[in-house]
């Protein structure tokens, strides 16, 4: 049960990596990664990774990450650029934390201007996304206590790029050295 969550957290974060930063640097990458553990570990929001990636996707009113809901899916990724994006989310997943973006919980393409931006404090500029952090006490350390909630929901989305990868990454995907749950805090 802890491998088919471990995996699923895997997928999901993979994923999220893959469709929204795939072609930034690794720096850039991490940065991705740790929005979504960020978001895992705050209060407001799901306590899963897959749960955080693909929140809003079932609702008209849409989804947090776009390509959870724009047809990115339907896509068929590159296998490097899935192993790389793996490799990130492994890493994250293990406790890698990119310190470059703190306690972001946000981010946006440096092409739009979301509604959201002015309510937030601007964290880091990286490769083609800006982060952005809750102001006050929301955005702090103290604030990320949430606890990993143990079970990854199964994601159909994701169904087709489990068939089509599997065989190809088994040198990428190592055995979970630490438990999602144990993830590190950022700092």
């Amino acid at each position: 049960d802890d491998i088919v969550n471990y995996s699923r957290a895997v997928n999901c974060l993979t994923a999220a990596v893959y469709y929204e930063a795939a072609s930034e640097s690794q720096t850039g990458q991490q940065a991705v990664a740790q929005v979504v553990l960020n978001r895992m570990r705050h209060p407001t929001f799901p306590k899963t990774v897959c749960g955080v990636v693909f929140e809003g996707s079932q609702l008209s009113t849409g989804c947090q990450f776009s390509f959870a809901c724009d047809g990115s899916l339907a896509r068929r990724p590159s296998i490097e650029g899935w192993a790389r994006a793996r490799a990130v989310a492994v890493a994250a997943l293990n406790g890698f934390v990119a310190k470059s973006v703190g306690q972001a919980t946000h981010y946006h393409a440096v092409y739009v201007a979301p509604y959201w931006s002015p309510t937030l404090l601007k964290v880091q500029n990286i490769g083609a996304h800006i982060f952005y952090r809750w102001m006050g006490g929301s955005g702090l350390p103290g604030a990320f206590h949430g606890a990993y909630g143990g079970t990854e929901p199964y994601i159909a989305k994701l169904a087709a790029l489990d068939t089509a990868f599997v065989g190809t990454m088994s040198d990428v995907a190592p055995a979970p050295v630490l438990a999602v749950a144990q993830l590190s805090e950022p700092s």
